[in-house]
């Protein structure tokens, strides 16, 4: 772990710090590298999600995180600061449920080098021991086999099958349901 990220603007809202990237809360200032972001990697998310470059879209997310609706984070590297990806915890729920939904998605380029697995690492640290969450759930198409290496790898287990779980552009998806619970988080 570092004590110290280098070129990092001191303002700037970072929530968590690994050896190779850092969170940042998603702030004004980010807007047109978010645009820039989903414009370029376009073609590389839409079999799995899709995100407007839409610039009111990014108004109505920062929005939505103001309410409380999604607590999203900015992945950037430590090296270069450069921005790496999205994560989400969605339908954060503090009752009995204690529960939130996670969604990801990030830089094709920088795709298989262990940034993300680090990067939702950290986002599971911080909703276990800081939100105090009892379960984060990940949907997850079946033919989308580099996300499921990916909470594979940080240790996800299968729970079931929906069937038409979440509409993709414009057709309903099965998905695989995952989920990672703050007990097994604290064994590892």
């Amino acid at each position: 772990m570092m004590d110290f990220v280098p070129l990092i603007n001191p303002t700037t809202n970072v929530i968590g710090i690994g050896e190779n990237i850092h969170l940042q809360l998603p702030a004004n200032m980010h807007k047109n590298i978010f645009i820039d972001f989903i414009k370029r990697n376009k073609n590389y998310h839409e079999p799995w999600v899709y995100v407007s470059s839409d610039p009111r879209f990014y108004d109505q997310y920062i929005s939505r995180m103001k309410m409380g609706k999604t607590f999203g984070v900015f992945v950037f590297s430590n090296v270069d600061n450069q921005f790496i990806g999205v994560i989400n915890l969605n339908s954060i729920r503090l009752d009995p449920f204690s529960s939130a939904t996670l969604g990801y998605y990030a830089e094709q380029t920088q795709s298989g080098k262990g940034y993300m697995k680090e990067a939702l690492n950290l986002i599971l640290d911080h909703a276990f021991v800081k939100i105090g969450l009892n379960r984060v759930e990940v949907n997850v198409q079946p033919n989308n086999t580099a996300s499921l290496a990916l909470i594979k790898s940080v240790g996800f287990s299968k729970e079931g099958f929906s069937r038409k779980y979440l509409k993709i552009g414009n057709h309903y998806e099965d998905h695989e349901r995952w989920a990672y619970l703050a007990e097994d988080f604290k064994l590892r």
